[in-house]
């Protein structure tokens, strides 16, 4: 009856681990002016019904309240499901034979779908109330309810196997059939209150083609520049549309489209959304490129680039629960250097006086940094700068190279080292001591953050070439990875336990991210690309870098959620 979503493929992609350090010049300079902007971001939910066979679970529609439909696969059944307060129900109508799909709800919390019966026919189902109402359009032919609208209005398809289905409209309780081309298949997958309907057609070549139905019946193809295909399956009370297309590669991506214009939402399929802008889909994430379901719900971020005087290229690092930062530059003559700024705005170089190129990564209330530095010949050397001295952090013994991360503020470090056999991992420094951290099956682990709790941001690398994070606690450790992401960095941690990231989607495209609580949040840097969050400090000041629009240099900024 309908195509679950657009085939395609995806490729893998990482986000390489900035390790450019700076090089040795005593200069203090001041912050230019900083412009203001509020961020694209989303509070991002993964949605996985526990018991689900993995990559199976696909929402399609949600209200008002974020009340989300969808189906799942389990021991071999398609079954519908409620997502509703962070609960999950299941929706299966007396009759069903193994099929059941749950794909339209509104503000009433009325359920809409379809199921196959014994005899492999379809009927469409209502649920209200607790009560599941069956609805064929005649008595022969198989039928199925795909969207709802708050007037209790509904929308789907009706047909034989083997013939063109038509959609279908009722209003009120009149019935209006139509095809969106020509005798074309036709699927009717939403409506809004204004009585507008989306949805998607098959042409002879069996190629998906995306529609918009006006109140009056006029039909307009909705079809994404450049696309091979394109499937509409949302549509808001704003008039704003949903869906997923195929590209010229053959890779799926969910879209959005209101007032001429049209944009991607960098996950593999967008399916409905509701009056807020909210809306729901699944992407491929770790491990392996696993299919995940997803609720975004909007949330704006309001940062600001920080201007750097003379640099060619920036970044933010850390920040400390006074707002100081740390990070790096490369000024006007190409000298790469560490940096630190005051909350008062003051920039100072940081250059380790054994390094040829410096980073700060980190830094702790009392003011102490760490980092690394590089040497004449290539190989990096993590630091600590405290009182006005540099002191090696070197690793372990036997130990060819490390970098030093994160320092809080009783001055535990964490960071990563090498072995001269190539072998990479974690460290946590305390009073002189190290312990070393590995993610067990991992390929390689660096210990990123650490908090004055003691817990620890860790990367590492799985065996698929995927990167994910995770927390330790001192004994385990705990998956932290993004929903939405396909490439997780996780960077640093506050005393609370909030988290910053950057994270690549399965195209490749950057975002910045933060765990606040048990909450994950993705957001771009507004007219800008390839945005990350390097740190986040007590009071939720989040720091990081971005690239503005039409450069290919990084610059920094700061914000809040």
């Amino acid at each position: 009856m309908k195509t679950q979503n657009i085939p395609g493929s995806h490729q893998q992609s990482s986000r390489g681990f900035n390790s450019v350090a700076l090089s040795f010049l005593a200069l203090s300079l001041l912050i230019l002016g900083a412009s203001s902007a509020l961020g694209q971001g989303f509070k991002m939910t993964q949605l996985n019904v526990p018991g689900a066979q993995a990559g199976t679970t696909f929402p399609f529609a949600l209200n008002t309240s974020e009340a989300v439909v969808g189906n799942y696969q389990a021991n071999g059944d398609v079954v519908g499901f409620l997502y509703a307060a962070g609960k999950y129900t299941t929706i299966m109508p007396p009759g069903t034979n193994g099929y059941t799909r749950a794909e339209g709800i509104n503000d009433s919390n009325t359920i809409t779908g379809d199921f196959l019966d014994s005899g492999d026919r379809f009927h469409g189902y209502i649920y209200s109330g607790g009560t599941y109402t069956t609805y064929n359009e005649n008595s022969t032919e198989s039928c199925g309810i795909f969207g709802i609208n708050n007037a209790g209005d509904f929308v789907g398809n009706v047909g034989n196997t083997g013939e063109p289905g038509r959609g279908f409209i009722n209003i009120g309780g009149k019935k209006t059939e139509f095809y969106a081309s020509g005798s074309d298949s036709t699927y009717a997958y939403a409506i809004n209150s204004s009585d507008e309907v989306v949805g998607v057609y098959f042409d002879s070549s069996n190629l998906q083609h995306g529609f918009y139905r006006s109140a009056g019946g006029t039909i307009t193809e909705i079809a994404y520049p450049g696309a091979n295909q394109t499937s509409a399956t949302g549509i808001n009370d704003s008039g704003e549309i949903t869906g997923t297309y195929i590209n010229a590669s053959n890779l799926p991506y969910g879209f959005t489209y209101i007032k001429g214009k049209y944009a991607s939402t960098d996950f593999a399929g967008t399916a409905g959304i509701n009056s807020k802008g909210a809306y729901v889909g699944y992407y491929w994430g770790v491990p392996d490129g696993t299919v995940s379901g997803y609720l975004a719900s909007p949330q704006a971020f309001k940062l600001s680039t920080v201007k750097v005087p003379g640099n060619l290229q920036a970044q933010i690092w850390g920040v400390n629960k006074s707002g100081e930062t740390v990070g790096d530059y490369v000024n006007s003559k190409g000298l790469e250097r560490g940096l630190m700024i005051s909350a008062a705005g003051k920039v100072k170089n940081i250059d380790d006086p054994e390094g040829v190129t410096t980073t700060c990564f980190g830094i702790n209330a009392a003011g102490d940094i760490v980092g690394l530095y590089t040497d004449s010949n290539g190989n990096p050397h993590g630091f600590e700068y405290a009182a006005g001295k540099f002191k090696d952090i070197p690793g372990p013994s036997g130990a060819v190279s490390s970098a030093a991360f994160g320092i809080n503020d009783s001055g535990s470090i964490s960071g990563l080292y090498s072995l001269s056999s190539g072998a990479t991992y974690g460290f946590v420094l305390t009073s002189g001591k190290y312990k070393t951290l590995y993610v067990p099956g991992s390929e390689f682990t660096l210990a990123r953050g650490i908090n004055n709790a003691g817990l620890v941001t860790v990367q590492w690398g799985d065996s698929g070439g995927y990167l994910q994070s995770s927390l330790y606690n001192g004994k385990k450790y705990t998956p932290i990875n993004v929903p939405g992401g396909a490439v997780n960095q996780v960077q640093g941690i506050n005393t609370a336990g909030d988290i910053a990231y950057f994270i690549s989607d399965p195209y490749g495209v950057g975002h910045g991210a933060v765990k606040i609580g048990k909450d994950y949040y993705v957001f771009d840097y507004p007219k800008g690309s390839n945005t990350g969050a390097g740190g986040i400090n007590d009071s939720d000041l989040i720091v990081g870098s971005y690239i503005p629009a039409g450069k290919t240099a990084p610059e920094p900024f700061q914000g809040t959620e």
